[in-house]
């Protein structure tokens, strides 16, 4: 279930959400540009390297060996001192669905946080989401992991967090909008085998907790 502002949003068409805030053409979210093109990038590459379009049980060892050669989060390889995979695993999709599906949640939900937290506060929330639903899947999963999806549900908690600390985007029924989509999305990971939700409520709780000491450092 897509909401309606999602899809605007995704679109292209401004969604007014008060006075102090407006998704206009005159800006510029390079941020979020760059991330849709390194993932894309990225999953070029694996596929080029041997990785399927559609990963099923007939590929599944050609698909992890790629996965596992591009950085995957593997807790072995980790435990063994590779922790570089806990930041590449976020940068990583298995197969072109899953691919999609992130793209188009960043197309629409970056955007949105850099322009309202500004393209510093949006770098930092990302890259410390992923890192964080990286690392509560290190902890709690020990199956192979690797999405973009830590680091959009940090945005999702971000934009929770800021439309509750903005009257504005309170009132305009932001957040409410924002909390069915993440209990959606969560709940949809419970029943839906090989989706990582350790990775989800870590990124969730990574990117809220990011963006209130953000704002409070903004404050003072």
């Amino acid at each position: 279930m897509i909401p309606q502002w999602l899809r605007q949003l995704a679109s292209g068409k401004p969604v007014f959400l008060g006075n102090d805030f407006q998704a206009g053409k005159s800006f510029k979210p390079f941020l979020t540009y760059a991330f849709l093109g390194l993932n894309s990038i990225y999953f070029l590459l694996m596929v080029y390297a041997g990785l399927h379009l559609f990963p099923n049980s007939m590929t599944e060892l050609t698909d992890q060996r790629v996965l596992i050669d591009f950085g995957a989060k593997v807790n072995t390889l980790i435990q063994a001192g590779e922790v570089w995979r806990l930041l590449t695993s976020t940068f990583i999709h298995i197969g072109i669905i899953h691919l999609i599906f992130n793209l188009y949640a960043l197309w629409a939900l970056g955007r949105l946080t850099e322009e309202s937290l500004g393209h510093r506060r949006f770098f930092i929330i990302y890259i410390l989401s992923g890192l964080g639903g990286s690392i509560a899947s290190y902890l709690f999963s020990p199956a192979l992991s690797a999405g973009a999806s830590g680091a959009i549900f940090g945005l999702l908690g971000a934009l929770l967090y800021n439309s509750y600390k903005r009257p504005a985007l309170r009132n305009s029924g932001l957040g409410m909008n924002l909390v069915v989509v993440i209990l959606v999305n969560l709940g949809f990971g419970l029943v839906q085998p090989g989706i990582d939700n350790f990775g989800h409520l870590g990124g969730l709780i990574t990117g809220t907790l990011t963006c209130v000491l953000l704002l409070k450092k903004l404050k003072e």
